[in-house]
């Protein structure tokens, strides 16, 4: 059974006003337990809203939504359990960060779930140390954090919730690599060690090609490409179309490729590029070798 189910969604910004957008276009798809999805898609593509759905902060002009095989839209489902089992963290962490200091932050979650103070506070320290965070920020001010550490704290604050899915809407905007890096190997780490579902909506092809299993690529409210990233970077010229690229390591194949050096252009990692170079390097001169012999 899917994690998550869409049905034949739509959704009108300003139904039944002069100024309706369809923002969602019959969109259907499947996430599976424990996949790791990269959503990506130029502004105003729809991905966004497509997210928000997802944990019923919209609720669908038209279409269903399962969350483990319940209809989301059912007249008893409860929407808070829902929240809390496929949670989000938004673009911007000030709009998740509430309390005076990060512990309390964490434990805002959870004690909304009804655990007890003490619960709660197990969890939070449970998850903050997941996502890297030591104990001398516990007494912090959120506000008073970097970029990095309010995204570590804002993820936290979701992960101590003990959610089934974890969305991330550009957790890294604005940050320098190292700290890109670094908050994208901890989700990573923590998806392989827990199987935890994860989607991840960015605008770089080369956190997507590194980390995810899967593209949904969303086009003018409806899904453009649905596969492994190798078959969606196939489609390079395509997504330039609409917006978007492939990764540079693409590009640096396709014209090493033109220039006749006999690479794998599916490569979309610098490692899968090295490996290639490597390999068709090594099949040339063994070739050359083999020509030298026989003369």
């Amino acid at each position: 059974m899917s994690v998550l189910k869409v049905e034949h969604v739509n959704y009108i910004y300003g139904a039944e006003t002069a100024y309706e957008i369809q923002a969602l276009k019959d969109v259907s798809l499947e996430i599976p337990k424990g996949q790791f999805v990269g959503l990506i898609g130029h502004t105003g593509s729809g991905k966004s809203t497509l997210i928000q759905h997802l944990n019923g902060l919209i609720r669908a002009t038209s279409g269903h939504i399962y969350f483990q095989g319940q209809d989301i839209y059912g007249a008893h489902y409860n929407m808070k359990e829902l929240r809390s089992q496929v949670g989000l963290v938004f673009q911007y962490p000030e709009h998740q960060l509430f309390e005076i200091d990060v512990l309390s932050d964490v434990c805002y979650g959870p004690k909304n779930q009804g655990l007890t103070r003490e619960e709660a506070e197990k969890r939070a320290r449970e998850a903050l140390r997941m996502v890297g965070v030591s104990e001398e920020f516990y007494g912090h001010s959120p506000f008073e954090l970097s970029g990095g550490q309010k995204r570590r704290v804002a993820i936290a604050g979701v992960l101590a919730m003990k959610p089934e899915v974890l969305i991330l809407d550009e957790p890294t905007a604005g940050l320098d690599p190292k700290g890109r890096d670094d908050i994208l190997d901890q989700i990573a780490k923590l998806h392989q060690e827990s199987g935890l579902t994860v989607i991840l909506v960015s605008h770089s092809m080369e956190d997507i090609a590194k980390y995810v299993d899967r593209i949904i690529v969303m086009n003018q409210g409806a899904v453009m490409f649905d596969a492994a990233p190798k078959e969606v970077f196939r489609h390079y010229k395509e997504l330039e179309q609409v917006g978007l690229a492939a990764p540079q390591v693409t590009y640096i194949m396709h014209r090493l490729k033109e220039r006749g050096m006999d690479v794998d252009t599916d490569a979309t990692t610098v490692e899968e590029a090295k490996e290639a170079i490597v390999s068709a390097w090594k099949k040339k001169h063994d070739s050359a070798g083999n020509r030298c012999e026989n003369v």
